[in-house]
């Protein structure tokens, strides 16, 4: 769910698909998602978001809630530059990293590529087990969580949550 700063209300009940990038596997990266990442999208910036998710390394549901500063609206509504097809650049994407312990990473990605800015919120809430409220019984693995051979094969020797948090 998201209430954006034109005070409308958005519910998705699933994230739009999304692509891998080998350039955050074992790290994160801010030079991630260049076009390969598609997300749902609101009319306005956020200012506030929950959303469900789980965590198959350590086998847990979370539910984060996000209060976004309110100098985001003004970063995503400026110009930043031209594209390399000479358009103008926002900062109109956001991008959410997911790590096991129920962490959670923000950035703003530029429409004109290159490096992504982390972004602070001013207030971030991850709930688990008895706590979660609106996520309570909301999970994809009703049979509890099983690995299948390619995911035991991509954790295997890698430490989560990786990089700095």
């Amino acid at each position: 769910m998201i209430i954006d700063t034109g005070k409308v209300v958005s519910t998705f009940r699933t994230l739009d698909s999304t692509q891998g990038d080998p350039a955050v596997v074992g790290q994160w990266n801010n030079r991630t998602g260049s076009g390969g990442v598609h997300f749902n999208k609101a009319r306005h910036p956020p200012a506030l978001m929950l959303f469900c998710w789980d965590s198959i390394i350590d086998k847990k549901t979370y539910e984060t809630r996000i209060i976004f500063p309110p100098s985001l609206r003004e970063t995503m509504l400026t110009p930043t530059g031209k594209d390399s097809y000479g358009e103008t650049a926002w900062y109109d994407t956001l991008l959410f990293g997911l790590a096991p312990e129920g962490k959670v990473r923000i950035w703003l990605q530029s429409s004109a590529g290159g490096e992504n800015v982390p972004l602070t919120p001013q207030k971030i809430t991850t709930l688990s087990g008895d706590k979660l409220k609106a996520c309570k019984g909301i999970t994809r693995h009703s049979q509890g969580y099983g690995y299948t051979k390619t995911t035991q094969d991509f954790i295997k020797g890698k430490t989560y949550p990786y990089g700095s948090w």
